[in-house]
């Protein structure tokens, strides 16, 4: 073998190795690639001591995306990707979670989160804008909504978590017994364990970016326990909440959800008058991810119906 033949097949094995020795280095530059592609940007601001990392792209009426407990903003680029060609779209990293402020000295009661998610639409000079989220989101969105209608032009509710009168999934009900927690990851079981709770049909993720996605959730292990309890447990449920949304509001659920059931939405589309309710069928938890397609028709269906896509203020 020839000397730079040797350079050659040393540099492909330290690419590979480093696939599996340093997979969050891989899954930082595969979302930097899909950021791009999809035509989002990452930028950082710090309000109030507590930096906001997000994810910023299009034109058009702005449009405010929320992920859920232990999730991230990157999540969402499968279904704001086509949206961005209608509305200015912004997707946070909630502080506690993906690349903005760690969670140490937070709370995480939804209250406390909306009132955090109003001071960075200040900073960003976002005054009305579209809203929705996923699970925890969700309920985050919903309380913002509640509290200031006269912000919120729209409330997207993707699968969420805080109907606390509807029936509850088996795994919720184990966990508010005290009997279990199926969000906590200590090991890479737990989180193959939670992943195949979060959808009806796995998507296949290489093993390096499973492993990336273990390392990502895990170091949330230590704080998890207390901000489950400050939101699940200290904060106004979002079915109460529901009484004082005033705005169109789209209420989305994978039927096959095992984490936040399904009979969730039929306890909001009955508490929320005029609200369309769509239900994806074999979709789990994270329709986002499972189902974006779905997701984005709809939307935009809902936008169609309820006059959404017209102008916004300058941005």
């Amino acid at each position: 073998m020839s000397q730079s033949s040797l350079y050659v097949a040393i540099g492909l094995f330290l690419l590979v190795a480093s696939w599996y020795v340093i997979p969050l280095r891989w899954m930082w530059l595969l979302s930097f690639l899909a950021r791009r592609i999809t035509g989002f940007r990452s930028h950082h601001v710090v309000v109030d001591g507590i930096r906001w990392q997000y994810l910023d792209g299009g034109t058009g009426p702005w449009l405010v995306i929320l992920h859920g407990l232990g999730a991230e903003a990157d999540h969402w680029l499968g279904v704001v990707g086509p949206l961005r060609r209608h509305y200015r779209v912004l997707v946070p990293d909630l502080p506690g979670f993906g690349r903005s402020q760690p969670p140490a000295g937070l709370n995480f009661r939804i209250e406390e989160q909306s009132a955090r998610l109003e001071a960075w639409l200040d900073a960003l000079g976002v005054e009305t804008c579209i809203i929705g989220g996923n699970s925890m989101g969700a309920w985050v969105a919903g309380e913002f909504a509640a509290r200031r209608p006269d912000r919120v032009r729209a409330l997207w509710l993707q699968d969420a978590f805080g109907v606390m009168s509807a029936t509850q999934s088996e795994i919720m009900e184990r966990y508010l017994e005290g009997k279990e927690n199926p969000f906590r990851v200590e090991r890479m079981r737990d989180y193959i364990r939670l992943v195949n709770l979060m959808f009806f049909k796995r998507p296949h993720v290489p093993y390096a970016l499973a492993r990336a996605g273990y390392l990502n959730t895990a170091r949330l292990k230590d704080d998890l326990p207390r901000i489950e309890d400050e939101f699940l447990r200290q904060s106004r449920p979002l079915d109460e909440l529901a009484g004082d949304f005033r705005m169109p509001v789209l209420i989305e659920w994978g039927r096959e959800d095992k984490a936040t059931h399904p009979d969730g939405a039929r306890v909001l589309h009955e508490r929320i008058p005029g609200s369309t309710l769509v239900m994806h069928k074999e979709v789990g938890h994270l329709p986002m991810l499972e189902a974006p397609t779905l997701c984005v028709q709809a939307f935009q269906s809902f936008a169609r119906k309820n006059g959404l896509d017209g102008a916004a203020p300058p941005v």
